[in-house]
């Protein structure tokens, strides 16, 4: 097989082209000695100076099938970029991530993370100072490494529960309710993590904060809660890495149902005289964002439920 050149690569990869790059991702991917070198200096760069890739008229891809690619691979060298650009302000990740800031970052994060360096993945879910979503990210990585096998169950439990009750604390202190803003969403982020893990030994703890009305019930109902947290771990298992929430297995296949690479039917081009005329799109329900209760009822948010396809 002719080794690939990266610079040829880079034209189908640096800039969104409007059609799926199959062919520079998979040499990419199964070429890591060309483009693994290149595919982390992007992470740095990206983390140092995030500005450009923010212009949606360049429509730069790059670092975005860096992050992915990379942790397929497992990358530990990524996790510390990586890491950087979830301290982004929280604007920038919005523009610079989208729906990968809470989707494909928390996979990556957990995929990349060095054994033993769970600590770099707390610090960042306690630090106020980050955006929610950021937060979040890093919860949902070290959830995601305790039921892929990496990281001990035990240890999460007894970090979460010391967590728990600091951030319980906190708000009770300050007379703090969860609508009043992000800042107070975070006891209900961490409560969503020791659902994941069915953290069966806080359940009492959980309903006295879901009593004293720390809790936002759009993030998990009482009643939902209560059942996720009963559940066995190999339920929790199979539960939490189906909808290929795991670590990123076939990622070709993934990055191939990425939105982008497929236009709505409204866009595909018609015959001016053809073209029926568009009615309002009328919803039987209201649109649900990617951290909405899903609809079906099954007490996850709906990027993790319905949504994850």
């Amino acid at each position: 097989m002719t080794t690939p050149n990266w610079h040829e690569l880079l034209t189908d990869l640096n800039f969104y082209t409007g059609s799926y790059p199959e062919q520079a991702l998979s040499a990419a991917l199964t070429h890591p000695q060309v483009s693994r070198a290149p595919l982390l200096a992007e992470l740095a760069a990206c983390a140092s100076d995030p500005t450009p890739r923010t212009d949606d008229d360049e429509g730069w891809m790059l670092h975005l099938y860096a992050m992915h690619l990379l942790a397929a691979q497992r990358d530990t060298e990524a996790f510390a970029p990586l890491l950087a650009i979830a301290r982004l302000d929280g604007e920038v990740l919005e523009q610079l991530l989208g729906d990968h800031l809470t989707e494909g970052l928390p996979r990556a994060l957990a995929a990349t993370c060095p054994a033993g360096e769970e600590v770099q993945l707390q610090a960042l879910a306690n630090d106020a100072s980050c955006y929610l979503w950021s937060r979040s990210a890093a919860l949902r990585a070290l959830a995601l490494r305790a039921l892929e096998g990496d990281y001990p169950r035990e240890a999460l439990l007894s970090w979460l529960k010391t967590e728990c009750e600091r951030e319980a604390d906190r708000m009770v202190d300050g007379g703090l309710r969860p609508e009043q803003g992000t800042d107070t969403d975070h006891l209900s982020e961490l409560v969503i993590t020791l659902e994941e893990i069915g953290a069966s030994e806080l359940a009492e703890s959980v309903q006295a904060w879901f009593d004293d009305g720390l809790i936002d019930d759009s993030f998990t109902k009482p009643e939902d809660c209560m059942v996720r947290l009963q559940r066995d771990w190999a339920t929790c298992q199979a539960d939490e890495l189906a909808h290929g929430w795991g670590y990123p297995r076939d990622i070709l296949g993934e990055i191939s149902r990425w939105t982008c690479f497929h236009p709505d039917e409204d866009d595909e081009e018609m015959d001016e005289d053809d073209a029926p005329k568009q009615e309002p799109v009328v919803r039987d329900a209201p649109k649900v964002g990617r951290n909405d209760p899903c609809p079906c009822g099954s007490g996850k948010k709906y990027k993790k439920c319905c949504g994850a396809g």
